[in-house]
């Protein structure tokens, strides 16, 4: 049987990956050791490498129901299963789609996290989506600064937020097995110029 979503959650919710890659709980992490806690949002679906969200979750506040139904995220494997890795939710990691294709398939688990140390603080999705926004806006020769002031004066919140992501769903098509960045950016610009035309 499949090792639950919530099990693996429940494994790794009060760890962190120091800066020299290991595993700590994070109550015990100082500031010396620079460490990412695993699941910054605990009440939140997110990928643990990017910090990529779902475009939909479950309906519910239920915290086990949340993970258990969530369709966004992949098991990875932290120690490669190729290789004699477990189904155990301390051998699991829960990534995007994009993540988990990218993650290394190793026997050396530093290797492991040090990968997700780097997603975490160099490479994650917040600033995958200022470049890919920004090279969207260049395709489209929109001008960039423009489109930041345009950013600034919608009122964001949760709901807001939200809604924007489900406007960006409803005008992207899967391309494979998800959707690709250049659609989810390329609909964002049209939707924001849409939102804030003068």
């Amino acid at each position: 049987m499949e090792t639950k979503k919530y099990e693996i959650y429940n494994y790794w919710k009060d760890k962190a990956i120091t800066k020299n890659f290991e595993v700590k709980l994070w109550e015990a992490c100082t500031t010396d050791d620079e460490a990412v806690k695993i699941t910054d949002f605990p009440d939140e679906i997110f990928c643990w490498a990017c910090e990529a969200l779902p475009y939909v979750t479950a309906d519910s506040d239920n915290i086990k129901t949340l993970w258990n139904h969530d369709h966004f995220l992949d098991r990875a494997h932290i120690f490669a299963k190729s290789k004699g890795g477990e189904d155990t939710p301390s051998n699991l990691f829960l990534l995007c789609p994009n993540c988990h294709v990218e993650a290394p398939d190793t026997t050396n688990l530093q290797n492991f996290y040090a990968w997700v140390y780097y997603k975490r603080r160099f490479d994650n999705w917040v600033l995958t989506c200022k470049k890919e926004f920004e090279k969207a806006a260049n395709i489209k020769r929109a001008d960039v600064e423009e489109l930041y002031k345009r950013w600034e004066r919608l009122s964001l919140n949760l709901d807001t937020v939200e809604a924007l992501r489900g406007q960006m769903a409803e005008k992207c098509a899967l391309h494979g097995s998800a959707i690709s960045m250049s659609s989810k950016m390329m609909s964002f610009i049209d939707i924001l110029l849409e939102l804030t035309e003068e």
